[in-house]
């Protein structure tokens, strides 16, 4: 798969949003990431490991940690690698699929706190 090529999302709907942070140190990242009310989940996707279309109650933000994670929707797509961002609005349908070396991400469930622009 041509990374390059994809990772221009198409990115026709603006309420998923893409953005790229520092993830050297995760302490303070964990801690800037936490919701006021919500919960950090830690995921490792094998290559190829495929995450169907789904919709969450709540807001949903992947934190890449390391690796690349393909994520789609019905209008678009984009590649996430290392220190990106894609958030989610709470009942947004949205799938992922981890890429050739796989994954590695946080999953923040509920309203992140933004410590940057994007």
């Amino acid at each position: 798969m041509n990374l390059n090529a994809r990772s221009n999302a198409r990115n026709q709907d603006f309420s998923v949003f893409t953005s790229r942070i520092d993830t050297a140190d995760l302490g303070p990242l964990i801690e800037s990431s936490l919701p006021d009310q919500g919960h950090i989940e830690v995921r490792r996707d094998v290559p190829g490991k495929h995450h169907s279309q789904h919709d969450s109650e709540t807001d949903e933000t992947l934190i890449v940690l390391a690796g690349h994670l393909l994520c789609y929707w019905d209008s678009g797509e984009t590649i996430a690698g290392t220190g990106s961002v894609v958030a989610f609005p709470a009942g947004f349908t949205y799938g992922t699929v981890a890429l050739d070396e796989g994954a590695t991400y946080l999953i923040v469930f509920d309203q992140m706190k933004m410590p940057f622009d994007g």
